[in-house]
């Protein structure tokens, strides 16, 4: 399941949204501030949407470019067959 997105170091690129196929990530604007004032300026950035929806297939964590996407699969004890 994915863990956590460090939007610190983030470039925008979108390809984490591109590449999820349970679409669990989204790129949303966010404004940050400017060095000219009164201009605002504006940032795609990645936000988890749907964790829960997650298949742990590793795609956006494997196709960062920045390496900043951390996925944990979630072990969960299994049953044995008797």
């Amino acid at each position: 399941m994915i863990e956590t997105i460090d939007v610190a170091h983030c470039t925008g690129c979108g390809i984490c949204d591109l590449v999820c196929p349970a679409d669990v990530i989204h790129m949303e604007r966010f404004s940050h501030e400017s060095e000219v004032p009164d201009l605002a300026q504006h940032k795609l950035l990645p936000v988890i949407k749907f964790r829960e929806h997650c298949i742990t297939c590793f795609s956006c964590e494997i196709f960062c470019p920045e390496t900043i996407v951390d996925v944990h699969p979630v072990v969960r004890n299994r049953p044995r067959p008797w």
